[in-house]
């Protein structure tokens, strides 16, 4: 509960704004009371009270302004009504009922206060969307404006930022309140995505030769393995004389015309049993290779011409067919149709993205932490919050790096969202099987000045501090802090821009409430 003055100028200003709106900032104060403004906040698992009143004078009039807030999505109450109830030491309770939703949120409570005396109060709200309780505590009703006067004021703290209420309910607006959970201790190295082991293959030309396709896959197609990337044509050996080529054909031809001739020669003869049956098998071997032979002949004169052809993409007997040896992206494409490449120069490079691997470069000062991971999670540049990834295999050297000074953690992980690209650098978080209870907010509550983070605490309904906080460990949207604030502190998750504005404002006269 806090406690503010105003002074004799800045009431009738008040007073004056009320006669003509119906509404003022200030509630009125007892009749020759000197004009003290309180307010109280207070919280349940439904709802939020905001509450300013007078100090309160046996038997006078008294106006409260009521503010509710409903905690499911923070927005004011638009519907029921308010009333305050004092209960006395021996149970006797009187309720002041208030009114209507004066606006979105802003309710009035008005009449007497009870006798003098100490009473527990509280605003019960009763509406159709909730039905709730504020338990205040202990109030003090004053027997006379003298006794009321000389009430000691609640010492002041701090200055606070003022965010009205009407300021929160008309942004995106939300707090969270800090509790003790169970949060893993976690160690952050360098990281880098590359392929999984076997997720990288290269396509090279298999000879010296020429490419005799037309259409060539393009980077980022996704290919299976098997699919065919490219007709490959090898190169002649030597380019021969034309003429000595032909004579080969005409040989080779004369062959095979000798070897049937042969042929049928014998099987007459076995016919007529002048003959061993197997000479017929033979003969039949010898046409088979002589037309081998033609085949071979005639292949190499037609390789010959199309070879010295200009720009020939037309493919020989003796082309064949590159294919992808594993599923993946095609990520490099250095093939030209038509043209020759030796052997070994590569022609294609595919990637396989549905599951990729992180390598961690782990300091020897972690420690074991190789044995006590459970869990990564992929902190990337631009990247608004970490990524966890689902490990699907563990691995390490057991050795440290002699180049990097650290052992490397690799971790093949699930990426069928591609949402990891090989290649990417960043910061992997290790999560540990080790948990500690620490303080806890969303990680949306955290800003940053000068890489120092803070976060803003709601000290009261429309009261909110500037706090800087050390942080520990984060889990995914989970963050520990470890000094700064306390379990039951709440900390604003939605809305942060806003009271920063506020921060830098609150030099400026507030304009208040109007109710």
């Amino acid at each position: 509960m806090t406690r503010t003055r105003t002074t004799a100028l800045g009431l009738a200003t008040l007073m004056l704004l009320s006669a003509a709106s119906g509404c003022r900032r200030a509630p009125a104060p007892a009749p020759g009371a000197e004009a003290v403004t309180l307010s109280v906040s207070h919280w349940t698992a439904s709802s939020e009270l905001f509450m300013e009143h007078p100090l309160l004078v046996a038997g006078t009039s008294f106006r409260a302004a009521v503010h509710v807030t409903t905690l499911d999505d923070f927005r004011p109450l638009n519907e029921g009504r308010p009333s305050i109830e004092f209960r006395a030491a021996d149970g006797r309770t009187t309720s002041v009922p208030g009114s209507d939703p004066l606006r979105p949120g802003a309710f009035r409570v008005e009449g007497k206060a009870p006798a003098a005396g100490a009473y527990t109060w509280g605003v019960r709200i009763k509406s159709a969307r909730i039905t709730d309780f504020h338990d205040l505590g202990t109030v003090t009703v004053f027997p006379n404006v003298e006794a009321a006067r000389s009430a000691p004021a609640q010492p002041e703290g701090q200055p606070a930022i003022t965010y009205l209420k009407e300021q929160q309910w008309a942004a995106d607006f939300a707090v969270a309140v800090v509790r003790s959970e169970p949060m893993r201790h976690s160690h952050r190295a360098p990281a880098v995505v590359v392929p999984p082991a076997g997720g990288e293959a290269v396509v090279a030309a298999p000879a010296n030769g020429r490419l005799v396709t037309t259409r060539l896959p393009q980077l980022g197609d996704r290919v299976m393995a098997g699919a065919v990337l490219a007709r490959f044509e090898p190169r002649l050996a030597s380019v021969e004389d034309r003429a000595l080529l032909q004579q080969q054909v005409a040989e080779a031809r004369g062959a095979v015309q000798a070897a049937e001739a042969e042929q049928r020669r014998a099987e007459l003869l076995v016919a007529e049993r002048a003959t061993p049956a197997r000479r017929v098998e033979e003969a039949k071997r010898a046409v088979e290779i002589a037309r081998a032979q033609l085949d071979a002949a005639q292949t190499r004169l037609t390789q010959r011409d199309e070879t010295l052809q200009t720009g020939g993409a037309a493919t020989g007997g003796n082309a064949f067919e590159l294919r992808a040896p594993i599923s993946g992206t095609v990520v490099a494409v250095s093939a030209t149709p038509g043209a020759a490449y030796a052997e070994g120069a590569e022609l294609f490079r595919i990637v396989q993205t549905g599951s990729v691997a992180i390598e961690v470069q782990v300091p020897p000062s972690a420690g074991d932490v190789r044995m006590l991971v459970t869990d990564v999670a992929l902190e990337l540049p631009g990247r608004p919050a970490p990524i966890a990834v689902r490990i699907l295999r563990q691995t390490h050297t057991g050795v440290i790096d002699p180049k990097l000074r650290a052992f490397v953690l690799r971790f093949e992980v699930a990426n069928g969202d591609g949402r990891l690209m090989v290649g990417e650098t960043g910061t992997a978080v290790l999560y540990l099987r080790e948990q500690e209870s620490v303080p806890v907010v969303p990680a949306t509550a955290i800003l940053t000045e000068a890489n120092r983070p803070y976060l803003f605490v709601q000290v009261g309904g429309e009261s909110f501090e500037r706090r800087m906080v050390e942080l520990g460990a984060r889990d995914r949207d989970r963050v520990a802090v470890i000094t700064g604030v306390k379990p039951g502190d709440r900390v604003v998750t939605r809305g942060t821009y806003d009271v920063q504005l506020a921060s830098a404002a609150k030099g400026l006269p507030a304009e208040g409430h109007v109710h």
